[in-house]
């Protein structure tokens, strides 16, 4: 009886992860439109710790594509990687700009730094999070554009300061951000009437910011 058990049970199972979809562009393009209403929004950005802001869209890039209702194990159709192989990608990176205390749950690094080295790995993270987190206050950044300023920023940075660069394991040449944008779906969500862009200005000025800071 367990035997007949096991079996239904593996039929089942097998043909509910048969039955799931391809994920889509359509789909990586809802989270893209997702964390442009978030990054744009000054109600979300922030002077004394500009470096949320960023760790802010990673973060949220991976609980959706966690939360995409299609087949994490294949390759998203149009594009070389899988959600799986995505959200293993992005998780080093994030992990250590949480445990340097730069992300927004918490302002305390569980890792040891050396405040007097400008060239410690945690000034390195900073300063690359910092200038992304500026871009995204353009009002005309691109989501899919900041990850693809991310992995230079990051990488020269290592380079110049002798710190050992952080792969992800079998990510190889993979870039995801990449063929969004050679697919001709890296694209500028914007609207002129929408309030937000004021709301962007009152900030500007509310900082006493040049306006072409984050351009």
């Amino acid at each position: 009886m367990k035997i007949v058990f096991l079996i239904c049970f593996l039929v089942i199972y097998h043909v509910g992860v048969d039955a799931l979809r391809k994920c889509k562009m359509a789909d990586v393009e809802a989270c893209e439109w997702q964390l442009t209403e978030y990054s744009r929004n000054p109600d979300n950005w922030s002077e004394e710790r500009k470096s949320v802001l960023y760790c802010d869209t990673v973060e949220m890039r991976v609980e959706c594509l966690q939360s995409m209702d299609c087949d994490h194990t294949k390759n998203i159709k149009g594009l070389p990687i899988s959600v799986d192989g995505w959200i293993d990608l992005i998780a080093p990176g994030l992990k250590r700009m949480q445990d340097y205390g730069l992300c927004r749950a918490s302002a305390t690094s569980v890792i040891e730094i050396d405040y007097d080295d400008d060239c410690d790995e945690y000034y390195v993270t900073k300063q690359c999070m910092d200038t992304l987190s500026a871009y995204l206050k353009s009002r005309y950044s691109l989501t899919c554009v900041t990850m693809l300023k991310a992995g230079p920023c990051f990488i020269l940075g290592r380079q110049q300061c002798g710190v050992p660069q952080v792969r992800a394991e079998g990510s190889g040449n993979v870039n995801p951000y990449a063929a969004i944008a050679e697919g001709g779906n890296c694209v500028l969500y914007y609207n002129s009437s929408d309030p937000v862009y004021q709301k962007q200005e009152d900030y500007r000025t509310e900082n006493d910011l040049d306006y072409f800071a984050y351009f």
